[in-house]
């Protein structure tokens, strides 16, 4: 515990030296792009302000992908202990408990501006389509164009489409399940906005990271 705790300390002040560095660096850039901008346009305050503004949107857009792209790595270890743990302890037995765990931890935890995740649900060999929140509409759609199946051949996340569901349109992701070269089955992930090639990447390393081995593990357990 104490270790874990060090790290964390260590990670958060990481985190913290990170922000000041870039608000500060933002704050200083920001001086000599107004001087400059006054220089072209002497005696005119609209350019200034226009310029002045798009510049804090852009600030604002690179700091939120900062705050993703470090949140992530540490805090998705942390967060994903209790599931490690369930699933040693016994807690934890079934394919259906699992991807009742993993679906409701995806959709709590995938809650970032530039990777947002709304519903999820997971479907291996001989198990069904499985959620923590039930959709007959969405198990209608995977099951008509046999996502099972076509996720076989896929190596990394892919859009498949969009889905419409009573409250919104979603983007359909398919994120095959892969154990070295052993194919498990598919996570369905549907998010309102479409996520960019760069954040995909960190679907996959959560996939391999984490997903992979421990159903497994589950589904080796339920066969002996």
């Amino acid at each position: 515990m104490s270790r874990r705790s060090s790290y964390s300390f260590i990670y958060n002040l990481q985190r913290i030296i990170l922000l000041v560095f870039f608000t500060t660096t933002s704050i200083a850039l920001s001086i000599p792009l107004a001087m400059l901008v006054m220089k072209l346009s002497p005696n005119q305050l609209y350019p200034l302000v226009i310029t002045l503004l798009v510049y804090m949107v852009v600030v604002v857009i690179l700091g939120a992908m900062i705050h993703v792209i470090s949140y992530i790595p540490f805090n998705l270890a942390t967060a994903f202990d209790p599931i490690k743990n369930d699933i040693a302890s016994g807690d934890i037995s079934s394919i259906k408990q699992l991807g009742e765990r993993i679906t409701s931890f995806t959709v709590q935890f995938y809650n970032f501006s530039f990777l947002d995740i709304s519903h999820a649900y997971i479907e291996i060999q001989e198990s069904g389509i499985i959620g923590f929140e039930s959709n007959s509409q969405v198990d209608k759609v995977l099951k008509e164009y046999s996502m099972l199946d076509k996720s076989r051949v896929l190596k990394e996340i892919t859009l498949a489409g969009k889905i419409s569901l009573p409250e919104r349109d979603y983007h359909l992701y398919i994120l095959p399940l892969w154990l070295g070269e052993s194919w498990l089955g598919y996570m369905a992930l549907l998010s309102e906005k479409r996520i960019s090639r760069f954040f995909r990447r960190f679907l996959m390393e959560y996939e391999g990271n984490f997903l992979d081995d421990q159903i497994m593990h589950v589904a080796r357990m339920n066969k002996k």
